[in-house]
């Protein structure tokens, strides 16, 4: 997220630092969610595997929809550029799930 912020900073200026730092503190907030969720849903699997699944659903439109808000909050209250804004947000969601990919344990 740091590193998204200077290249966005590098490329457009000063004025790129604050939408970059909300794009990736969307991204942030998007994987403790799931992780929250993952963690819930394990929990619930030892007694209603069902209910994990139903868990995880929830979750996933919970995201979406914090996802949805959060860059209209950005892009449309707050008028931040958006280019930085939805570049640092994909590299980081990118990073947070390649990095979580490598943690799986079974």
């Amino acid at each position: 997220m740091l590193v998204g912020a200077l290249v966005a900073w590098n490329y457009l200026g000063v004025q790129a630092i604050l939408p970059a730092l909300f794009g990736g503190s969307i991204a942030l907030a998007n994987t403790m969610l799931l992780a929250s969720r993952i963690k819930k849903a394990g929990e619930l699997a030892k007694d209603n595997p069902q209910s994990s699944v139903s868990t995880l659903y929830v979750g996933m439109a919970q995201r979406i929809v914090f996802v949805l808000v959060a860059m209209g909050i950005g892009l449309g209250l707050l008028k931040l550029m958006p280019l930085p804004l939805v570049g640092v947000f994909m590299a980081a969601q990118l990073a947070y799930v390649l990095a979580g990919s490598q943690k799986i344990e079974v």
